[in-house]
């Protein structure tokens, strides 16, 4: 049973609009915790939380996204459904959003190693509103950004088709290398991360303004330059299978 229109080619890679999209979803999650930092009066324990959760998010979105063989090509016409979409993203949102939680736990480290908070202080941080709003904005946009890279892969065909009936779009064994890629620029990041504390912790103030601008340009380069963020550290990236 045919998936395409007479006449019309069958899409082999994500298109440019979809790159936009997906693009514009990352710099949303990694520009969401410098909203209360200048605009709420959040405090640098709050921000590095929040940072902490979004790198975790980071990790997730990458694993989620990963394409495996035996993933399917073609969904079913109702998966097109704005209704459904919007499920699909709520769900992907809450599951992101618990076991990111868990993963920022150790990623946050740093924020108490160095001093800038103790445990006392967390209940207090955690019951405000606007710290609330922005984990679950994270959250929902990362669950849409899943959602497009889902849908800017598969085919919707007819009911009762079979999952694997549509070609596969895009180049499957690229795709899962610059996977490795990504997820070794996040380990990277993690790094760079404790950097942020670190510097936070000593600078205070004078730093108030500066670094988390400075560490949110560095996620969104890269997410929208993975190429030039690969020759950075080629070993790294360099894939010996």
């Amino acid at each position: 049973m045919a998936l395409s229109q007479p006449n019309q080619p069958i899409p082999t890679t994500p298109n440019s609009l979809g790159r936009g999209t997906a693009i514009a979803l990352d710099v949303l999650r990694h520009a969401l915790p410098l909203i209360p930092f200048y605009f709420w009066r959040g405090s640098i324990i709050s921000y590095l939380l929040l940072t902490a959760f979004d790198l975790s998010l980071g990790l997730m979105l990458i694993v989620g996204t990963t394409r495996e063989r035996s993933d399917p090509t073609t969904v079913d016409p109702r998966a097109t459904w704005l209704v459904s979409r919007l499920t699909a993203v709520l769900v992907l949102a809450i599951f992101f959003g618990i076991v990111a939680a868990i993963i920022s736990v150790p990623i946050g480290m740093p924020a108490f190693l160095f001093g800038l908070a103790t445990a006392g202080e967390l209940p207090l941080l955690l019951s405000r509103p606007s710290f609330w709003m922005t984990a679950a904005a994270m959250t929902l946009a990362t669950g849409a950004r899943a959602q497009h890279s889902f849908e800017t892969v598969t085919t919707p065909g007819e009911r009762g088709t079979s999952p694997q009936a549509a070609p596969v779009i895009g180049d499957l064994e690229g795709d899962r290398r610059r996977s490795k890629a990504a997820n070794a620029a996040q380990v990277t990041i993690f790094g760079t991360y404790v950097a942020l504390s670190y510097l936070l912790s000593n600078f205070g103030r004078s730093g108030f303004f500066f670094f988390p601008i400075l560490f949110a340009a560095l996620l969104v380069f890269y997410d929208t330059r993975p190429d030039l963020a690969q020759r950075i550290f080629p070993a790294l990236w360099r894939d010996k299978k």
